[in-house]
This record gives C-alpha cells, structure tokens and sequence, in this order.
C-alpha cells in the first residue's frame, strides 16, 4: 500500500491545472490534502472540474520569490506538504529552492526565466542537480519538454545512442466554428520561446547555438522531417526553438539536439505578417483556446527521431482534440507528464536531487507514459544515398512489465 501524501498545486487556476484537475478525481484516494494555490481565484469556478470530488482547500496568494521565500516556506510546512507541483510561469528556481530548503519534493513542467535562455537554466540545473539535497525533485516533466524524453529514452535503449535527437511538434489546432490565429497553451510562455528568445539548437554537452534574433525568423519547411511519417500536400515551417528536453538529453548522451515546433500554418502566416510589420507579435493578437469556450478541431502531434548511419527511428503521438473534453489536446499530453512523474514519486524511491526524464527509465515512469499515450515506433533503414526505406512499423509500443510494475493506470 502507497502512503498518501500531501500535494500543493501551485498555479491552479491555469491551463494544465484544468486539465490535471480533470482527471485527477480518479486518483484522489491516493493523496492525503490536496492544496490548490494561484494568485486568482478562476479555478474555483471552473465547470469541467468536480470540486466535490476533489476535496480540496484553496489558497488565494501570489507568490513572491525569493524575497518572500520564507512566508511560503511556512505554507508547506504549515500543511505538511509532501510534493509541490510547480504549473506556474514563476522564475523555476525560486521554487526550487524553497521546496529544497522545506524538505519538499518539487514536481515542475519546465525551467522558467524570463532573463536567461532555456539552455543556461537547464545547463545551470544539471550542473548544480546535487546541491538540491534536501528532497527528490523531478524537473521537466510536461509534454515538450520532458515526456517525449521517455520516448528518446526508449529508443536509446533499443537501438543505441544516436547521432542526433530531433524533436518536433505540429499542432494543428483550430476552431471549430470560424478562424482565428489561437494557441493552446499558455500565450505568454509562447510568445517568449517563439518571438522574444534567440533560436537555437543543442550542438553537445553544455554547447549549443543560438539563433538571433528569435525563432519565428529562424524557421525550417518540416517535410523532411515529417513527410516520411505524415503524408500532406504541403507541410508547415516549423521555428527552431531552444527548449528544455533538447538540452537535458544532449548533455546526458554528448550529442546534438534540436526542436522544431509548428502551429497552424494560417496561424503562423499571421504572426509573421504582424512580425514584419510591427516588429512584434502581442499578447492579444493570440486567442486562448483550450476546447472550452473555444471548441477546436485539429491535433497535436508530438514525436522525435534518432537519427544514425544507417537509419532513422521515429517515436510519434497524436492527440485529437475531437477526443478530449474540458480541455485540449496540449494540456492532455502535458498532463500524461505529470501524472507519470506523480507515479514515480509515490512509488519509486529517488535519491535527493534534480532528476530529469530521461534519468528515470527503470522507473514507473516510463509505464504510466507509454499505457495512456499511443506511441508509434517507425524504423526506416537507409540506401547508399541516405533515402529512407521503410522497414518496420508497430502502430503502438507496449513496455513489458515486470514484479512492482505490474498496476495499469489509465487516464
């Protein structure tokens, strides 16, 4: 029998806590208090959302760190706070060192700063992941980045250390009843990665190469990568994003890594025709649309490949927003992230310090992710000019369970 722990969200009044909230009815009994904190009190009406069931105590607070580091010290330790999962947009180490400094297991999707580059926060997290010896932390555990990780991971596992790790996403994602340029995660955390940040690529251990003067003007055409996997008349131009899971695993396997991310394309033709005229791209030019209020069509499809002399393997998952209620097809694939590091933490024993995703293969990780995500493993071996033939194609990875591992928990 697991021991029920205290969890504290923090940030749940946002998007991923919607669609965490959702489906965590189904696991209440595994935890003792459920604490709900954000600076707005949206969740509280949120109609997707069984709040019976939930149980949950709400805290109105906005959180100030560091300068009001020990006023939240003593929130976590006023309700016996177990595991904080961190869901905001704050500054990633603030928490981080708060959890730490309480003895709290900090749970997050992504290191966050507004000042610094997504490859110096994760270079910075590795570097110093066994100074954090107060806790167990699990870090970059959301959909890109961090549970497409477990895919690369697997496929390591199965076929050796690539040359390159490419990441992808293309969401396709739209209304339903009339256009106009959306996004299905947060707009801000988007905009800063797409408009305000350097592109970039992972080129080795602690190297990479940015890309100026941001990523929506450093993009590529996806066919090459897509085409061999997903047939289309024309395929998107995707940015070159630095992102957290391509830094993480080029330092774990000293190779380069690099994320290609893709909105709709009559979506991205907008932000550049703004981009080009006004030289920005604003917060209001965007429209949330989490399948709520805005129903969507579309998909969001995930995947990577590992890239070798005399093949390519893919790893690929497609959610549709025609599947999912309360929510979008994002927010479902983040959640699986979380939910799958949640698991970890109740059941598996982790030393104290920073862990990543990749870090947690012989874990119930790896288990929860590929039971309630359809994966696709596509294997091309290549010719004497590099094109590729297809040679196999399992329409779903199943990951054989052993002893401890035997529970089976579907979203």
């Amino acid at each position: 029998m697991v021991k029920k722990v205290n969890l504290l969200i923090a940030g749940a009044s946002g998007g991923v806590a919607n669609a965490l909230l959702h489906h965590l009815v189904a696991y209440r009994g595994l935890f003792n208090k459920l604490i709900l904190l954000d600076k707005n009190k949206r969740v509280l009406k949120d109609p997707f959302i069984d709040h019976k069931a939930l149980r949950y105590q709400f805290i109105h607070k906005k959180l100030v760190l560091p300068a009001r580091e020990k006023e939240f010290i003593d929130i976590l330790h006023r309700h016996q706070i177990d595991i904080l999962l961190d869901i905001t947009d704050m500054e990633s180490f603030g928490l981080l060192r708060a959890a730490d400094k309480a003895g709290v297991t900090c749970l997050n999707t992504g290191m966050n700063d507004e000042n610094r580059t997504t490859d110096d926060l994760v270079f910075e997290a590795i570097r110093r992941r066994d100074e954090f010896k107060g806790a167990a932390h699990i870090v970059c555990s959301g959909m890109n980045p961090g549970n497409v990780n477990m895919f690369v991971r697997h496929g390591i596992e199965k076929f050796g250390v690539p040359q390159e790790v490419v990441h992808f996403e293309f969401d396709t994602s739209r209304c339903a009843k009339r256009w106009h340029p959306i996004m299905t995660w947060s707009i801000h955390e988007f905009l800063e990665e797409v408009v305000k940040d350097p592109g970039g690529y992972i080129t080795g251990r602690g190297k990479s190469k940015s890309l100026y003067p941001n990523a929506l003007e450093n993009r590529v055409n996806m066919r090459r990568i897509l085409s061999p996997i997903m047939k289309r008349p024309e395929y998107p131009e995707g940015c070159l994003v630095m992102h957290e899971e391509c830094a993480s695993i080029g330092w774990k396997y000293d190779i380069p890594s690099r994320f290609v991310y893709a909105v709709h394309p009559k979506t991205t033709t907008a932000m550049i025709k703004l981009y080009e005229k006004t030289g920005k791209v604003r917060q209001a030019d965007l429209k949330q649309a989490d399948n709520t209020n805005e129903i969507l069509d579309g998909a969001d499809s995930i995947g990577v490949y590992l890239e070798y002399p005399d093949k390519r393997v893919y790893y690929f998952n497609s959610v549709s927003n025609l599947g999912v209620i309360g929510t979008n097809a994002t927010y479902t694939q983040v959640i699986v992230g979380i939910f799958a590091a949640l698991f970890t933490l109740l059941y598996d024993p982790l030393e104290p310090g920073l862990h990543f995703v990749e870090d947690l293969y012989d874990q119930h990780y790896k288990y929860y992710l590929f039971d309630n995500l359809r994966v696709q493993e596509y294997v091309f071996a290549k010719d004497r000019r590099g094109k590729l033939i297809p040679k196999s194609h399992d329409p779903m990875v199943r990951i054989r369970r052993a002893g401890r591992f035997e529970h089976l928990y579907v979203i």
